[in-house]
């Protein structure tokens, strides 16, 4: 097949906006959709090979992974190879078995499974993944070993007329139900292979059905339209979007109008283009790791240096690795060998005879021993210390930033009827949006919840704590606008204290004490006592304080009680924070369990300070009753 220039030129600006989003987001909020051009390019390449030897009768499946194994592996390896050495020096055992975990995935194509049930694409803890970007690649070689196959058995039953029309048809189908299962299950729908098939489909019709362009003026008209389809995707589209949805039209037609141009301008075919289409796959590669490096240790890397790293490491991948005739058995053999240590890697549980017993512990051992919630119910009514007949004297309400307070609540006796859904917060007009499943199973307890609190005439004060900056929300009213802090902070805030005050107006007759939002760490603090005692190459300093940060909710929820009486606004920075900063150390026990949710240590710290709070208002209170009373009497 003839070296197309101009596909070698997309790939370019693929890769460039996948590392110029994944470095600044805010610089090209679409940059992602690199990588929906990326599968278009692929299906294209793909079908002409399949197409060809089929036409040819020289199609062998053997050959065809052959050639995959030989493009695709070799830096692969190399680079999960790299970062596992690395990491034996540099990450604790949690992070280090994580690595293992996501690079065992990673060589046998199956990581996006992984990612797809761990977190989201755009979930904060997606930048803890080093090999997060790998999920593609998995998709890729799914899609290698199915396409071929099928449309060899095709083969022998259809025309190739009709094999081609069963393309289209599969493309068209698969989008159809794209479309629907974006919404359906965002996440899965981002990952998985039935939602990505027809962007690679769409590839094939290139090279099924090409267009007849017979003079250069067609040819430079639509290659510029698809240029600017993608360029115009890149700044309009956003990680709020369902996608791959009907928006993943934009760009991925881009690409289809691109290809099928063949042209020859300056726009794809120039030298730095040509250059960075040779290395997209070693920049891609790399580039990501190189994030996950920057982000974990804070090193606030500028994008000059970020991106002659990038190249620097990516030239010599492509250089010493890609370029190299590699024999297939080798490579095999190579695999083999590498993941027989990875794996023990896992098994030891992340290699935790590196350092001392309190570190040596799984991600899952961690939480159930420090985080404060434990395995204490979620998305149902229950109670902490209840009195006879069910009674209580608190109701608690709110996310997984609520129930960690449950085993100080246990220790403390503090009788509570706790209202704690996972991932959901308790608003009224606005529902969160994570996925179908999860928005309404929040939705209907936030109902319940309220439907109860207006059935109950008792008095009993609400506390009301939450992760309040953390959601995207959808309006009930208007269902096509998204709010969050990150991209609208006005309506989102105004979103927030509408909910606030629409329960308020409910809740007249009773007190409701609104929690505010700490000062999260920067850092896991687990990850680094543990790492801190692997060698001397460490010299991550783990911070007992931190500066005291300024969360503008805390802003707004402070005005909210100011202008209700029955409101109390509680800071739990004044019991987290001093002259010092902030703490994230207790005699070397960390106060986080992650880099949001406190431990048992900070829940116990801040859940003193919060009920001091409130006990003082509540000895606040019956003074002035009592003094009122006398008044009365006299």
């Amino acid at each position: 097949m003839q070296f197309r220039t101009d596909i070698n030129g997309l790939r370019a600006y693929a890769v460039l906006a996948v590392i110029i989003f994944h470095f600044n987001k805010q610089w090209l909020p679409g940059g992602f959709v690199g990588v929906d051009v990326f599968f278009v390019i692929s299906g294209y390449l793909m079908t002409s090979i399949i197409f060809r030897g089929l036409d040819t009768q020289t199609l062998s499946l053997l050959k065809f992974y052959t050639s995959r194994i030989k493009r695709i592996i070799p830096a692969l390896l190399a680079l999960v190879i790299i970062l596992m050495v690395l990491g034996y020096f540099f990450l604790g055992p949690i992070s280090y078995r994580s690595l293992s975990k996501e690079s065992i995935r990673s060589l046998l194509f199956i990581s996006n499974f992984l990612f797809w049930r761990e977190s989201g694409y755009f979930d904060t803890s997606a930048i803890s993944k080093p090999l997060l970007h790998t999920w593609s690649l998995s998709v890729e070689w799914q899609f290698y070993i199915i396409y071929p196959a099928i449309l060899m058995l095709c083969a022998k039953i259809f025309s190739q007329s009709i094999l081609k029309k069963l393309v289209l048809v599969i493309a068209t189908i698969s989008l159809a139900f794209t479309i629907y299962f974006s919404y359906q299950s965002p996440i899965a729908a981002y990952f998985l292979l039935p939602t990505r098939i027809w962007e690679m489909l769409l590839g094939g019709i290139i090279f099924l059905y090409p267009l007849k362009l017979t003079k250069s003026w067609h040819q430079y008209s639509l290659e510029i339209i698809g240029i600017a389809l993608i360029i115009f995707s890149f700044f309009i589209i956003n990680e709020n979007i369902p996608w791959p949805g009907y928006m993943a039209l934009i760009p991925t037609i881009g690409a289809f109008l691109l290809i099928q141009a063949n042209g020859q301008s300056f726009l794809t075919n120039n030298v730095i283009f040509q250059k960075i289409g040779l290395w997209s796959y070693s920049l891609y590669l790399y580039h990501w790791p190189l994030i996950y490096i920057n982000h974990r240790y804070n090193l606030q890397m500028h994008f000059v240096t970020f991106l002659a790293l990038t190249f620097t490491l990516s030239l010599l991948s492509y250089y010493a690795i890609e370029i190299r005739k590699w024999k297939v058995k080798y490579i095999l053999i190579t695999i083999f060998v590498a993941l027989i240590p990875i794996y023990g890697v896992y098994k030891t549980k992340g290699a935790s005879f590196r350092v001392l017993g309190q570190y040596a512990l799984t991600s899952e051992e961690f939480q159930k021993l420090y985080y404060g919630g434990g395995y204490f119910p979620a998305y149902q009514v229950a109670y902490t210390h209840p009195q006879p007949n069910n009674d209580f004297d608190y109701i608690t309400i709110g996310d997984s930033y609520s129930r960690q307070y449950v085993q100080f609540l246990i220790k403390n006796h503090v009788s509570t009827q706790t209202w704690y859904a996972d991932a959901c917060l308790f608003t009224t007009n606005y529902t969160v949006f994570v996925n179908k499943k999860e928005l309404s199973q929040c939705t209907s307890f936030v109902e319940n919840f309220h439907q109860e609190m207006l059935v109950n005439k008792h008095t009993k004060p609400i506390i009301w704590i939450q992760s309040w900056d953390f959601y995207t929300l959808v309006s009930e009213d208007n269902e096509e606008e998204l709010l969050s802090q990150e991209i609208q902070d006005t309506k989102y805030y105004a979103a927030i204290v509408a909910s606030i005050e629409n329960t308020i107006a409910y809740n007249k007759n009773r007190t409701i004490y609104l929690i505010g939002v700490y000062t999260r760490p920067t850092y896991d603090i687990y990850e680094c006592l543990s790492t801190s005692q692997l060698s001397n190459f460490i010299t991550e300093s783990c911070d007992e304080f931190i500066p005291r940060q300024h969360n503008p909710i805390n802003d707004y929820l402070l005005n909210v009680a100011n202008t209700h009486k029955n409101v109390i606004f509680i800071d739990p920075n004044e019991g987290l924070c001093d002259d010092r900063g902030c703490r994230m150390l207790i005699n070397n026990e960390p106060i986080f369990s992650d880099m949001g949710h406190l431990s048992t240590y900070g829940a116990d710290i801040i859940g003193t300070y919060i009920f001091d709070e409130i006990n003082k208002y509540e000895a606040q209170q019956k003074i002035l009753k009592m003094q009122k009373h006398l008044e009365d009497q006299t």
